[in-house]
């Protein structure tokens, strides 16, 4: 597969193994991922909405003879589950679609109208909103980097902005955050999308957020979000979102 932009004419190489010339080809699944030469991740996407409409129809008909627990733990096993897995890749595509069927099992299981808001009813349930489970799992993986749990490649992936001057103010940390991320450099729109830009920023969001909130708790550890537990990271996030 060559990697490539749409705008790009593909190039007729002449790739061989063992003498054997090696067939370009325009997506491949790997790992429960399916990537195509444009990184869009259309075609997984497309694959996986397949999946998530099956279980939007498992819920539909079983609604009625089970429990709202029962619901939610298939809602969590037919389709939380894919929502998760490799969110921060395919996360970055159209995801209109899957949103919309998202909200349609919520629907579902709260046997609301299928126009009603669904922000009250994903409040209701406790449960995260696709966009809110995509940031969650950027800011897990940062964590996870910043204390190099995560592989080896990703080592320097992430650096704390380094700052002169400390202030114990509650504006200044407000206006410049302590512990915070340096921006990758990026000139163009495609490199904004990538996983190392968009982790740093919503680390940045977070921390000056969650640090806005707790400041007399945290005021003296400037990086307090890299320290804390990764279950109670977890809680932190979800409680806060959910708020």
């Amino acid at each position: 597969m060559i990697f490539r932009k749409k705008s790009k004419k593909l190039l007729d190489l002449d790739i061989r193994l063992n003498g054997t010339r090696l067939q370009a080809v325009s997506e491949v699944k790997y790992v429960g991922i399916t990537f195509d030469e444009y990184l869009t991740f259309s075609s997984h996407i497309s694959l996986m909405n397949a999946k998530l409409k099956r279980a939007n129809n498992l819920i539909a008909i079983s609604r009625h003879y089970l429990s709202k627990a029962l619901l939610l733990q298939i809602y969590y096993g037919q389709f939380y589950s894919h929502l998760t897995y490799g969110c921060q890749l395919w996360g970055q595509g159209k995801i209109d679609q899957t949103i919309t069927l998202q909200k349609k099992a919520i629907r579902l299981i709260t046997f609301s109208h299928y126009l009603a808001h669904t922000s009250t009813l994903f409040k209701e349930l406790k449960l995260l909103k696709l966009p809110d489970i995509i940031s969650m799992s950027n800011i897990m993986f940062t964590h996870s980097t910043l204390n190099n749990k995560s592989p080896a490649i990703f080592n320097n992936f992430f650096k704390f902005k380094v700052t002169k001057k400390r202030q114990f103010s509650q504006i200044n940390m407000f206006n410049t955050p302590f512990g915070s991320l340096e921006m990758p450099f990026c000139e163009t729109l495609s490199g904004k999308k990538s996983t190392q830009f968009i982790c740093a920023v919503e680390w940045n969001q977070v921390h000056r957020k969650l640090l806005n909130e707790n400041f007399l708790k945290y005021q003296k550890d400037n990086f307090w979000l890299k320290t804390i537990g990764i279950t109670t990271l977890k809680k932190l996030l979800k409680s806060n979102i959910i708020q």
